[in-house]
């Protein structure tokens, strides 16, 4: 008896002395912009810690890497990055973003279309909801390739997820079907998806920069564009300056919007709890003036 009881304690000493397991530190996902942050945490919730490179109410046109910011990108189990050369300085840390290792390209699944202004891709794909859809399927296929074990979990968050942008997909439809034009105006090209998604035709003063100022005769055109086809508004993002607006506000007596791509939120928008959805049916109230008024 004696023999057993001293087992025992024995046993109990080197159980108390052996290592805790610790908790399993979750994955860093680093992302390159803000929709990436949104659309990463709507698939994967608390499973992963998502580090967002880009600064609120940065613009993502202007971001540049820092030293600081590429040892994130480097020490990060995975990266997410839209593609497109969305993210010029993706190139100056991998040979090819598309092959490295840990880093998914979240818009490979969306067709691209061409900015015809400037020729080239239009990177703006997210501001479709259906391709927004497109995007965070994306995000789930790959988390539940690279957790399996988690694949269940990914999917439910999925489908909800889906769930609410295809209601605000038919929001969208059902208010635009009420239009009186087509035709829209704005600051910034970069709303081609949204309006080919529901049959409109944007009328960007410039193109895919936001800043970009139109020379005396582009302005001309534009003034003459907005008198002829009777737009009643000038929708700007916004972020970027409102002078141009103005100025052919001014001289057409149209009044001024705000039409936002939803890049960053600002530490206002932050504060009041707005995301990606809460920010697309406010740009959908002003799309809607522009077209039915």
């Amino acid at each position: 008896m004696k023999k057993i009881l001293l087992g025992l304690i024995v046993a109990l000493a080197v159980a108390g002395c052996a290592p805790k397991p610790q908790p399993t530190e979750k994955p860093t996902v680093v992302v390159s912009f803000y929709i990436l942050e949104e659309f990463t945490r709507r698939v994967t919730g608390d499973l992963v810690t998502i580090v967002n490179l880009m600064p609120n109410g940065g613009d993502a046109h202007d971001f540049e890497l820092s030293v600081a910011d590429r040892l994130q990108v480097e020490d990060a189990d995975h990266v997410l990055l839209l593609g497109n050369d969305f993210e010029h300085w993706a190139e100056d840390v991998y040979d090819d973003p598309a092959t490295a290792e840990g880093v998914l390209i979240v818009g490979k699944n969306v067709e691209p279309r061409m900015d015809p202004l400037v020729n080239q891709v239009d990177p703006h794909i997210w501001l479709s909801l259906r391709n927004a859809i497109v995007m965070m399927e994306t995000i789930k296929d790959y988390f539940s390739e690279n957790d399996p074990s988690n694949a269940a979990t990914y999917a439910t968050n999925f489908e909800a997820a889906k769930a609410e942008f295809e209601a605000l997909d038919q929001e969208f439809t059902t208010a635009l079907n009420g239009r009186v034009r087509d035709e829209f105006v704005t600051n910034h090209a970069a709303f081609g998806y949204l309006a080919h998604d529901y049959g409109l035709v944007m009328i960007p003063v410039m193109g895919l920069e936001p800043d970009a100022e139109p020379d005396a005769r582009t302005l001309a055109v534009m003034i003459d564009t907005i008198k002829t086809y009777k737009i009643p508004y000038i929708l700007y993002e916004n972020t970027a300056s409102q002078n141009v607006a103005q100025v052919i506000a001014e001289a057409t007596g149209a009044k001024t919007g705000i039409l936002t791509p939803i890049e960053s939120l600002t530490e206002e928008q932050i504060a009041n709890g707005e995301d990606f959805l809460s920010v697309m049916r406010t740009n959908l109230e002003w799309l809607t003036k522009a077209v039915t008024e």
